[in-house]
C-alpha cells in the first residue's frame, strides 16, 4: 500500500506536480473544527523542474492521495518554505481550516437564520472565491439546516471566520463542521462540511460499521483520562467583555452529582456577546463536556489491515473497539466518536472520544 503526494493550485484545484520524494515528518492528520500544521521536506536536486511553483507559499495545497492514486485523504497549504545550500527544501503545511483564520468577517446580521446556513454563508462570503479572491471550495450541509439563530457581526470587531465558526459551534446544539477533500474530473479541492452532526452514528441496537480489535489490526491502545483545567470542571461561567462591573455573563452552571470538590472554569467564548441567554448556552455546553473530565481512546493499527479510512469510517463516525491486553485481561469495549485521525504510510490512528468504556 502506497500513499502519494501532489501539488495542487489553491485557486482552481488543478494539479501542478507529483512530489514522489516528499518526506512528511511523522504522522499527519486532522481534527474536527480545528486546524493542524505539518512539516515536510524534499531534495530540490531531484525534484520536478517546477518545484518552486509547486511549493509556492500561500498558493499551493500539498495533497496526500490514497493507495489508488486518485482519492485525496488530506491536504495542507504551504505556509513556509526554506531551502538550504545543499538543496534540501523544508516546508510547513497548514490544513484548510487555518485559511479561515486569515479571512475576516464584515458587517453581517442573521435573524432567525438556520445555524448551518449561517456557517455556509460565512464560507461563501469570505472564504470561497468570491468578490475578494478566495480558495476553490465546495460547501456541503449535512442533514437539516439546523436551529434558527440570531447573530450579528461587525467588521470593526476584527473577527476571523475561524473564530466566528468557533463561537457558533460553542453553544448547546450548535453546528459541527470539518473539512474534507474531493477529486472531481481531476480537480482536487477541499469541501466544507457543516451539520447538526458530522459523521454517521451507530444504528440503534447495532454495532458501527468500523470496529477495531486488539489483538488484531490494532497494535497498541491508550486510554487517556484527565481533569485538567481545560478538560475538567463542575462549575462553569461564560463571560463576555464589559466595562467595570457591567460585564455580561452566564449564570453559574453546576454539576453536584459526584464527590469531587468544586472545580471552577470561566472563559469568554466571544467578546461581543451581550445576550446572557447565549452565554448560558455556551456554559451549558461547556459543563456537559467538562463535568466528567476528559476521556479519550487512541488506537494505533496496521493501515493495510484496519478498517479503511474514507470507506469504512470517516471523521465524526461512531467507531467500535474491543481490546484485550495484559492491562485489560478481561477486555475493554465500547463505541465512541472519531473526532480526528493521524496516519502515515503504515499506520492509522483514529482519535476516539468516548463517554464511557466497558471493562474499566
Amino acid at each position: 500500500m502506497t500513499l502519494s503526494w501532489v501539488a495542487v493550485n489553491v485557486n482552481n484545484g488543478q494539479m501542478i506536480a507529483d512530489l514522489p520524494e516528499l518526506d512528511v515528518r511523522g504522522t499527519f492528520g486532522c481534527t474536527m473544527m480545528r486546524y493542524e500544521t505539518q512539516a515536510a521536506s524534499f531534495p530540490a536536486l531531484s525534484a520536478p523542474p517546477n518545484w518552486r511553483q509547486a511549493t509556492r507559499p500561500g498558493a499551493v495545497w500539498i495533497v496526500c492521495l490514497d493507495d489508488d492514486g486518485l482519492s485525496p485523504l488530506w491536504g495542507g497549504m504551504v505556509i513556509d518554505r526554506e531551502t538550504d545550500h545543499e538543496g534540501l527544501v523544508q516546508i510547513v503545511l497548514a490544513t484548510p481550516e487555518a485559511y479561515f483564520d486569515r479571512r475576516y468577517v464584515g458587517d453581517k446580521t442573521y435573524t432567525g437564520t438556520a445555524q448551518n446556513l449561517i456557517a455556509k454563508d460565512l464560507i461563501d462570503s469570505y472564504v470561497k472565491t468570491a468578490a475578494m479572491a478566495g480558495i476553490a471550495m465546495r460547501v456541503q450541509i449535512v442533514g437539516s439546516n439546523g436551529t434558527p439563530r440570531d447573530r450579528s457581526y461587525k467588521a470593526v470587531e476584527d473577527k476571523t471566520v475561524y473564530s466566528v465558526l468557533g463561537d457558533l459551534a460553542g453553544v448547546i446544539g450548535g453546528p459541527e463542521w470539518t473539512v474534507g477533500w474531493e477529486n472531481v474530473n481531476n480537480l482536487i479541492t477541499p469541501v466544507f462540511y457543516v451539520g447538526n452532526r458530522i459523521g454517521v452514528p451507530a444504528p440503534v441496537g447495532l454495532q458501527p460499521a468500523a470496529r477495531f480489535y486488539l489483538p488484531g489490526p490494532a497494535s497498541s491502545a491508550k486510554v487517556k483520562e484527565s481533569y485538567t483545567s481545560q478538560l475538567g470542571a463542575n462549575r462553569v461561567i461564560a463571560v463576555s467583555s464589559g466595562v467595570d462591573d457591567a460585564r455580561p455573563q452566564s449564570s453559574q452552571k453546576s454539576n453536584t452529582t459526584d464527590l469531587r470538590p468544586s472545580f471552577e472554569y470561566r472563559w469568554s467564548p466571544s467578546t461581543s456577546i451581550t445576550d446572557t441567554s447565549t452565554l448560558d448556552a455556551h456554559a451549558d455546553r461547556a459543563l456537559a463536556a467538562m463535568k466528567d473530565g476528559g476521556l479519550g481512546l487512541e488506537l494505533t493499527a496496521n493501515r493495510a489491515e484496519a478498517p479503511k479510512l474514507g470507506r469504512d469510517w470517516s471523521i465524526g463516525d461512531d467507531i467500535g473497539f474491543d481490546l484485550v491486553s495484559p492491562a485489560w485481561p478481561d477486555g475493554i469495549y465500547g463505541v465512541g466518536r472519531c473526532v480526528g485521525w493521524r496516519m502515515d504510510a503504515d499506520i492509522i490512528q483514529p482519535l476516539i472520544d468516548v463517554t464511557s468504556i466497558g471493562g474499566i
